[in-house]
């Protein structure tokens, strides 16, 4: 019966084999450091071709069908072999390194997300080859591998073909292997083993990348502060990302890659590890109400980092801190969806409901729990929202004595503050807010500047007094902003216009900082639309002269 299994195992892994699409090519690096390429077709060859979309074949003997994206459909019928040029950025290369993210081969459309074989002879002149080798082309790939060719120095550490250029950097780029290692061995521990893929640091100016059964680190990684988080996060592609599992949404595979990158470095460092990186992002991810830009076509280079390494990582964290089983819930997806490669939000969500686990909803809107005074001996805990949340509160006593308690509510909740000096809510960011420029109260700082998690104000005394007759004027509590700080009456008109759209709000919290050398104020301000149940946040900068005595303009951003 064993016998049987086994022989039967082997037939079944043959036949698999044999259906993979086989691609034959020759490809020379010429002189001018662009691809000549020869791709090699199997007799009575009739089928529809993706190409780069930097080659143009001879439309005397290719059919042209369309654009797509970066692709080109061509009709091949009954060719032996097709020769093309890939035009390279030459500008970008360097003189002892060759590295090129380019597509050289031509692929069925049917197969055009399947595993193949590449069958690849690449040579040139000047470099030496290393990635693709033979070994490496023994390895299936949906696309033709990038080529990395040069002279560079090797070592192999703990599984890894490390290959480097700058000696100088070795003993760096040594203890960035170790950090390879240990998020390597996190990761499996979810996601089950996986080979390890060549390691190459090169000084060529581009963020790093993970593909197929190759990372490729800048070289300044090792000389960066955040240099474990950079390494870990390729290493988590080697599972979500063309190494591993590809997600239709792009942000989504580099934020759940930043995610578990975070998640390692608190097992590495604990909590506090992580401090100052997720009040930057927070920070920089003030305003934000959903994740509906996951939903949108045509976004930005700006909108898809905040998503990917801002937005979506936060969302993830606070997703793992809720419910410490979420990077189980991620491993069980990846399990699932490993053989078939590739996925989509529409899939994962599908997926996390049959399993009865909470979806990444693209339209349900983030919370914002602020504080304001409600009576002499009380302060209220607002939501604007009418779902019902478990919400941690730090609390300070007036003996300066720490605790915690979780409130259950949904609109508002009362707090007695007889023997309270401060009030923090949801101080481990449990729950992704709208803002967290108005999480705290303190009894002895009535501040607006000073509700915020990330900074006390300190401008110096003229911009204070300046910052706070702006929250006057925007509060509508004064026609005019009254300073020894000249504003002109161009600006006072803006500001005018600006204030109209806050009507009904009132502001919650704010920040203040400053920058002397550019003699820019930075302010942003949290408002609560009472009207519409809705906070919303404003960023103002204002420009000043050198001897800060006038304002010479202002710029805003919602």
């Amino acid at each position: 019966m064993k016998r049987k299994f086994l022989f039967y195992t082997i037939f079944l892994n043959c036949l698999l084999l044999s259906a993979q699409e086989e691609i034959t090519a020759k490809v020379t690096i010429d002189e001018y450091l662009n691809l000549q390429v020869t791709q090699i077709f199997n007799e009575n060859n009739n089928d529809i071709y993706l190409f780069p979309k930097e080659v143009s074949l001879n439309p005397k003997e290719f059919k042209f069908l369309r654009e797509i994206g970066k692709l080109k459909e061509y009709e091949i019928q009954n060719v032996n072999n097709i020769n093309f040029e890939i035009i390279t950025n030459a500008s970008r290369l360097k003189n002892d390194f060759f590295i090129t993210d380019l597509k050289y081969t031509g692929i069925k459309r049917k197969d055009f997300f399947d595993l193949k074989k590449f069958n690849l002879e690449i040579s040139s002149k000047k470099y030496k080859i290393i990635f693709p080798s033979k070994d490496d082309l023994k390895e299936t790939y949906t696309t033709s591998p990038k080529i990395v060719a040069g002279d560079f120095n090797f070592f192999e550490e703990n599984g890894f073909k490390v290959y480097y250029l700058e000696k100088e950097y070795l003993d760096e780029i040594k203890k960035a292997t170790i950090g390879m290692d240990n998020s390597f061995n996190y990761y499996a521990k979810y996601f089950g083993e996986k080979r390890k893929p060549k390691i190459v640091f090169a000084p060529n100016n581009e963020t790093s990348e993970t593909t197929e059964n190759l990372i490729v680190f800048n070289s300044d990684v090792v000389k960066g502060k955040n240099k474990e988080n950079t390494v870990s996060h390729e290493i988590a592609h080697i599972w979500f990302g063309q190494d591993g599992l590809i997600i239709k949404e792009r942000p989504v595979t580099e934020g759940i890659a930043e995610f578990l990158s975070m998640q390692y470095v608190i097992s590495q460092y604990g909590e506090k590890g992580l401090d100052k990186s997720i009040n930057e992002r927070l920070f920089n991810l003030e305003g934000e109400k959903s994740l509906y830009n996951l939903k949108k076509k045509n976004l930005d280079l700006k909108q898809i980092n905040s998503l990917s390494y801002r937005l979506l990582p936060m969302y993830f964290h606070s997703r793992q801190l809720r419910n410490s089983n979420f990077i189980n819930e991620l491993a069980d997806l990846y399990k699932n969806k490993e053989k078939e490669r590739k996925t989509s939000l529409d899939d994962i969500n599908k997926f996390f409901q049959s399993k009865g686990y909470e979806n990444i909803s693209t339209e349900e809107l983030f919370p914002d729990f602020f504080i304001s005074e409600c009576s002499p001996n009380e302060v209220c805990i607002k939501s604007n929202t009418e779902k019902n949340y478990d919400v941690e509160i730090s609390i300070v006593d007036s003996n300066n004595q720490k605790s915690l308690k979780t409130l259950s509510f949904s609109k508002e909740q009362k707090i007695n503050i007889e023997n309270i000096n401060r009030i923090i809510v949801d101080p481990s960011y449990k729950i992704l807010q709208t803002s967290r420029l108005n999480d705290i109260w303190n009894k002895n700082d009535t501040s607006i500047f000073n509700k915020n998690r990330y900074f006390k104000i300190n401008v110096g005394t003229k911009l204070e007094t300046f910052s706070n007759a702006v929250v006057a004027y925007l509060s509508h509590n004064t026609d005019t902003i009254s300073t020894n700080i000249t504003v002109s009456k161009e600006e006072l008109k803006n500001l005018k216009e600006l204030r109209k759209n806050y009507l009904n709000c009132m502001i919650t919290g704010a920040s203040a900082s400053y920058s002397k050398e550019k003699n820019l104020l930075y302010i942003n301000f949290a408002f609560f639309d009472e009207i519409k149940n809705e906070t919303s946040v404003l960023k103002l900068i204002f420009k000043f002269n050198t001897e800060e005595t006038s304002l010479e303009s202002f710029k805003f951003y919602k």
